[in-house]
């Protein structure tokens, strides 16, 4: 697999490991703050600002997981296939989330937010757990926002709501300063993640590295969806051109994979939660770690990507009269 230019320039993640049991509640935030805008790999902007783009380490075993929309469970089973978590801990390996990590997107949960304070709690102490080794690219779903609605349902209220009853107003405002301060976009050896998809016509390292002062950019990382259909795509859609100029204008291999979360295509009877070389589009890949999938992620091994599955599919049962 081909390495993107800047393999082999970032040095693997050294932070010494915190027990976050020294952190609790809003100093917990705070402390996830501080290691997010302290990312090793993580450039600054023009304006002494941690910028959108982390080029991350070589050498270690990454561990890319897709959207979790509240499913505890799955990341704590990723974490614990094929001793993931050690290798962490020892600084063998890390964890990329590619966004996502809250709200229950399952009908009839969506409005529950158990699952998603669970989840926040468990991701703010795997960053201070694990400082410098454990990334999380912003999704759309990281926001308190009004206008995120999930089949009516005002999610980003909800979680807030939800948040200040359990740890009140000013845990809040933490913890959308710890969304704000999340990058959006990395590159490692032979391939590319974001959370959402490419912008219509690319992007190059300056562009996601002063990603702060562009909210449009911002907005397609985290909203694009594939064009499925081919035909002329909307302004909230991507197509292999984009993808295609985004490779070439960050200095890429044409071979280098493409990785996103926030788009399942549940309806073309895939059921594992990853979407290989999407609709036809070579080394372009969608992965979706909640509820439904069997709990994939993408990893490296002998310089080839590969996906694992951490979780055994549902037995099937059938009765008969």
């Amino acid at each position: 697999m081909a390495r993107s230019p800047i393999a082999g320039k970032v040095p693997a993640p050294t932070g010494t490991l915190v027990d976050p049991k020294r952190y609790e509640g809003l100093e917990l935030v705070e402390r996830a703050i501080e290691v997010a805008l302290s990312y090793p790999g993580r450039p600054v902007d023009s304006h002494g600002r941690p910028g959108g783009l982390i080029d991350l380490p070589v050498g270690l075993k990454p561990i890319i997981v897709g959207d979790l929309h509240a499913n505890v469970e799955h990341l704590k089973a990723i974490l614990k296939h094929h001793g993931n978590e050690e290798g962490v801990a020892a600084g063998k390996a890390y964890v990329l989330i590619v966004g996502d990590t809250v709200h229950d997107d399952r009908t009839g949960c969506m409005k529950d937010m158990t699952g998603s304070l669970s989840m926040l709690e468990e991701v703010l102490s795997l960053l201070v757990r694990y400082p410098g080794r454990v990334y999380y690219l912003k999704g759309n779903h990281d926001t308190f926002d009004e206008r995120l609605r999930k089949s009516g349902i005002a999610q980003g209220m909800e979680f807030r709501k939800a948040l200040q009853a359990a740890k009140g107003a000013d845990y809040v405002t933490a913890v959308q300063r710890f969304f704000d301060a999340l990058p959006q976009f990395a590159i490692g050896p032979g391939f590319v993640v974001t959370h959402a998809g490419p912008p219509r016509g690319g992007c190059d390292r300056k562009d996601l590295i002063e990603i702060a002062s562009n909210p449009d950019l911002q907005m397609q990382l985290m909203w694009n969806r594939v064009n499925e259909f081919h035909g002329m795509p909307s302004a909230k859609e991507y197509g292999a051109a984009d993808i295609a100029a985004t490779r070439e204008r960050l200095g890429l291999p044409a071979d280098t994979h493409f990785i996103v979360g926030h788009n399942p295509l549940w309806g073309d009877g895939g059921r594992t939660g990853v979407w290989p070389d999407v609709i036809g589009i070579k080394h372009h890949h969608i992965i979706y770690s909640g509820s439904g999938s069997r709990a994939p992620y993408f990893t490296l091994e002998n310089g080839h990507l590969v996906v694992r599955l951490s979780v055994d599919p549902e037995p099937e049962v059938y009765y008969y009269g």
